[in-house]
C-alpha cells in the first residue's frame, strides 16, 4: 500500500511538472502589461513573454476595467414575478405572493373514475 501511494505521487508529480514545461504563453491573450525591457545576456533575447508592451496606465485602461463587469453587476428588475410579492417575510424566507404562477382548471369531461373491485 505504501508503495503504490508512492508510486502514484510520484507519476502525479511527474504529471505536473511536464504540464508547466509545455504550457504553451503563445496561446495567452494580448494584454497591457509591464514593457519588456530586459533581454538575456547569453542569447540577446527577451525574457517576457509579449515584448514591447505598453504600461497599463490612463483612461483606456480604466474604461475597459469599468465595461468589463458592467452585465455581471447589472441588476435585472423587469422580471414580472416580482410584482406578485405582497408582502416580504425577511432574510432566508419565501415571501408571501399574489396568486400561483400556473393556474390549472381540471376538465370534468376528461375526468375518469377508477372503480376497484
Amino acid at each position: 500500500m505504501k508503495a503504490i501511494g508512492i508510486i502514484l505521487g510520484t507519476v502525479g508529480a511527474s504529471c505536473f511538472a511536464l504540464s508547466m514545461a509545455f504550457a504553451n504563453p503563445g496561446l495567452l491573450p494580448a494584454h497591457p502589461g509591464y514593457p519588456a525591457q530586459g533581454k538575456s545576456p547569453a542569447t540577446g533575447q527577451p525574457t517576457a513573454n509579449d515584448p514591447g508592451q505598453t504600461n497599463a496606465v490612463g483612461n483606456a485602461t480604466l474604461e475597459a476595467a469599468a465595461d468589463t463587469a458592467t452585465k455581471a453587476a447589472m441588476n435585472d428588475v423587469s422580471d414580472p414575478n416580482r410584482a406578485r410579492i405582497t408582502e416580504s417575510m425577511g432574510a432566508g424566507r419565501l415571501p408571501t405572493v399574489d396568486g400561483p404562477i400556473n393556474m390549472i382548471t381540471p376538465n370534468p369531461a376528461n375526468a375518469q373514475s377508477t372503480v376497484i373491485k
